[in-house]
């Protein structure tokens, strides 16, 4: 491979990681006024164009975070590393108005390395949950009007290791380290409306996240001929009691501060933190399956289902009200010709793909709800096993209540897949 493109994706790389611990508003919904913020369901690129399927796809030129089993499917001889951008387009109405947020942020990045011919090894850092809005509430009390300023921000980032074996020749089992670290901000400043000189009220909420999470994966693989095979996946989390602590600021004052102070000289009402006790927020278990058919080099058609039983969990945030998650995803990617010696659009890797998904968060008792559609492209860098990989989602979400909020979101994603033999043996007579 070319040595500029090589510095070009190692730079990436670096930030990457920069970016995806310590980046600013990565999403400016408010439905992550609630809970964790907005969780990030989404895997790398070639997984997010095919309808974010990825529990029964194995493949050895693709990093595939969605299973741990799947590492142990890279090429003994090879590198894989992988890392991407998105571009993300919100639209959110409601029965009085509409706004519109755009952003650019690194993704993720990972690393993949082979542990002989049986297993397999993988490194990466990836958002685990955004928090990211700001909107206003206009509310009348016994005939005085009244604004409340809602604002959120802050990250939940997820580094993770993954190790992957083959117990059998069709059978591979993996597990991921995840450690989930970061804050989340939360400030509501109530102001009245009609009174210049009356006090503004503010409420300041802050969550620290620090804890291991493990998930466990499995696939089996049937082979039905020499080109054609089935893949079936398996994966768990088990119930997690997360470590954290959380702050509570609520004062007073007359102009507003720049800092955690909310307010210039403010007059303290409430201030006070506390560690949360083993109970005081729970990762709920998660179980998930999947299959593919495959077709080497030709085509691959996935699809994905998952239950995460999230209206069993706490949180430290008591307005937070949550239900059980269902996602169900289906995925397809062809390759018309990868032999074609001519034709570049024939190598090329064409993927799309369709979901239903359910949010954890219920706003007035009603769950949050949506759909999904994807396209994407597969572009190789000339005859190598390197691709850019080009993708586009479609998402709407919504309590299907006319007067709530609706979140509509178009997002770009651009990400580099590496796959290097750096590990060949040379021989010279």
């Amino acid at each position: 491979m070319h040595k500029t493109l090589k510095f070009l994706i190692a730079g990436l790389v670096m930030l990457s990681s920069v970016s995806v611990t310590y980046s600013q508003k990565r999403t400016a919904s408010p439905f992550s006024r609630y809970g964790l913020g907005e969780l990030n369901y989404q895997g790398f690129g070639r997984n997010n164009a095919m309808g974010g399927t990825g529990i029964g796809v194995r493949s050895p030129l693709y990093l595939n975070s969605m299973n741990p089993a799947t590492y142990s499917a890279g090429d003994s001889l090879a590198f894989l590393f992988d890392t991407g951008l998105e571009t993300k387009i919100q639209n959110f109405k409601t029965s009085n108005g509409s706004q519109r947020f755009s952003d650019v942020n690194f993704d993720y990045f990972a690393m993949g390395f082979s542990l002989g011919k049986r297993g397999g090894m993988i490194i990466g850092l990836k958002p685990a949950s955004n928090a990211g809005y700001l909107f206003e509430s206009k509310q009348v009390t016994n005939g005085e009007s009244s604004v409340m300023h809602m604002e959120g921000s802050g990250n939940i980032s997820n580094l993770y290791g993954g190790i992957a074996y083959n117990i059998m020749p069709n059978l591979s089992v993996g597990l991921n380290a995840n450690i989930w670290f970061g804050e989340l901000n939360h400030t509501a400043i109530h102001e009245f409306a009609d009174d210049d000189n009356s006090y503004l009220y503010g409420i300041r909420t802050k969550h620290h996240l620090a804890d291991l999470i493990l998930d466990f994966g499995a696939q089996y693989t049937k082979k039905i001929d020499e080109e054609r095979s089935l893949v079936f996946g398996a994966v768990f989390r088990p119930e997690t009691n997360v470590k954290g602590e959380s702050s509570l600021f609520i004062a007073r004052g007359f102009s507003f501060a720049s800092d955690d102070g909310l307010f210039v000289n403010p007059d303290t009402l409430v201030f006070k933190e506390n560690e949360w006790t083993k109970s005081a927020f729970q990762l709920p278990m998660k179980v998930g399956i999947g299959a593919s058919y495959n077709i080497v080099d030709k085509l691959t058609l996935a699809a994905d289902a998952s239950f995460e039983n999230w209206a069993e969990s706490k949180f430290p945030d008591e307005n937070t009200e949550t239900a059980n998650v269902t996602f169900v995803g289906l995925g397809a990617e062809y390759i018309p010709n990868y032999r074609s010696p001519r034709k570049y659009y024939e190598i090329v890797r064409y993927r799309a793909g369709i979901n239903y998904r359910e949010n954890y968060i219920k706003l007035d008792g009603q769950q949050v709800k949506g759909y999904g559609i994807s396209f994407g492209l597969g572009l190789p860098l000339g005859r190598t096993k390197t691709t850019v990989n080009i993708g586009y989602e479609f998402t709407a979400l919504g309590t299907g209540n006319s007067s709530q909020l609706k979140e509509r979101v178009n997002r770009l994603s651009l990400s580099f897949t590496m796959h290097e033999s750096w590990f060949f043996k040379r021989q010279f007579d």
